[in-house]
């Protein structure tokens, strides 16, 4: 019996375990993007209309339901717009040309308009819509093109990648590639590929497997989101669509989607080292009862804990692999900053491959690619997200007005305001790293 069948291809190995040996070797002559998540799909979109055929691996059976990430900013909306799928982003998703930033004894504090950026960005504002709803657009899109014979590209769901095995010039009969070890219904796979980017978030058995330091931090409290039917405006009508709440004690985010509100809480305090599994309903009741007593249970339609860190990694370029997205870095959403740079690293490294494919440029322009991105997940996604956290959560009162007392000059001084929402939109850090 070969030592692929004591294992099932679909489950993810244990860490330190042997890799079983593959019961069949499919050879793919053009790149291959791991995951089918909004960085995987626009990756494979960018490549695809870039005339390179692709092929997308996707452990999953379909696109993932999960909604964790769910703001556009401009420059994001953009590259949607560069294509072609902009217009249906903004049909499905909901405008919020304003952020606030609120007090949760006070109330609110300061408010920021993107309208300020209606000069530079045909998009002065962000779009809330689940990140799976982009996912499946771009699918969608795919799979019309490639039926029309437009894109080369086909995705495989139910394509689990284990690990990367080798790469260099023997993993591609003689030419310089890749080697994976993938999972299927069917048994396992190796596959060869000259190209990779590895777009399998936070956990990316491709990054694990290569050895890829993240270097950085975890946040002492692990994250609640909750999403609710629930009409929290009519209860806090002074809210906008996007709202930061400072507290010393439990800070909070409060976002509209298209379907519902989201409500973000930290897990800290006397629960910091509960374990998550002993977490009810009726855990998240109470603490949902704290952001508006509604005198009933909140309707709850879907909740879930997570880990928070913020961690780059060493490289985001290694031969012929390229990390995207969560793969690559890892951060606090507290600015909405995840998936906009982890787009923006799926188009730069889809452009990017797409010259070295047509030979219009080296590969040099792949190592760039690793330092621009890299830059930008250090100096504008790490540094905004964490201090963001640090001033909703600051304890000390004297700090905590001093912040908010610079937090309402900062909105009321137009020049100020304009260069805070620039730099929270992200416009100089796309610009200046694609």
């Amino acid at each position: 019996m070969p030592q692929s069948a004591q294992v099932d291809p679909m489950e993810r190995l244990v860490e330190g375990a042997p890799l079983p040996s593959a019961d069949r070797i499919e050879v793919i002559d053009h790149p291959v993007v791991v995951g089918a998540g909004p960085v995987g799909m626009v990756a494979a979109l960018t490549l695809a209309r870039a005339g390179v055929p692709v092929t997308v691996l996707e452990k999953g059976p379909g696109i993932s339901a999960e909604s964790r990430a769910s703001t556009f900013h401009p420059p994001t909306l953009e590259l949607l717009d560069e294509l072609g799928v902009v217009d249906e982003v903004l049909a499905r998703g909901l405008k919020a040309p304003t952020t606030q930033f609120r007090d949760r004894t006070e109330g609110p504090i300061a408010e920021f308009d993107l309208g300020m950026l209606g000069d530079d960005t045909p998009y002065p504002f962000r779009i809330q819509l689940e990140q799976n709803k982009l996912a499946a657009l771009v699918l969608e899109v795919i799979r019309e093109e490639a039926d029309l014979g437009e894109v080369d590209a086909d995705v495989r769901f139910g394509w689990r990648v284990h690990a990367v095995i080798e790469q260099g010039r023997t993993a591609l009969d003689g030419k310089p590639g890749v080697r994976l070890l993938v999972g299927t219904e069917d048994g396992y796979v190796e596959v060869r590929a000259p190209w990779l980017v590895a777009c399998d978030g936070a956990h990316s058995p491709v990054r694990e497997s290569m050895g890829i330091e993240l270097t950085g931090e975890t946040y002492p409290e692990r994250f609640l989101v909750a999403s609710v039917d629930e009409d929290i405006k009519q209860h806090l009508p002074d809210l906008a669509y996007v709202n930061y709440v400072a507290d010393p004690d439990e800070w909070l985010v409060l976002l509209r989607t298209p379907d519902h509100w989201r409500v973000l809480l930290p897990i800290g305090g006397d629960d910091i080292d509960r374990p998550d599994d002993t977490f009810t309903e009726a855990d998240v009741q109470r603490r949902l009862d704290g952001v508006v007593d509604l005198g009933r249970p909140w309707k709850v339609l879907q909740w879930s804990m997570y880990v928070v860190s913020r961690r780059v990694a060493e490289h985001m370029r290694v031969g012929r692999v390229l990390l995207a997205g969560d793969a690559g870095h890892q951060n606090s959403p507290l600015g909405g900053m995840g998936m906009n740079s982890g787009i923006q690293d799926a188009v730069s490294a889809g452009r990017r491959l797409a010259a070295v494919w047509h030979d219009e440029a080296t590969a040099a322009v792949l190592d760039q690619y690793d330092e621009n991105r890299r830059r930008v997940a250090h100096e504008y996604v790490q540094a905004d997200s964490h201090a963001n956290w640090l001033a909703l959560r600051e304890a000390d009162p004297q700090k905590r007005a001093e912040l908010q007392a610079d937090l309402r000059d900062t909105a009321a001084d137009p020049v100020r305001h304009r260069a805070k929402v620039e730099r929270s939109a992200m416009i100089d850090a796309i610009r200046s790293s694609l």
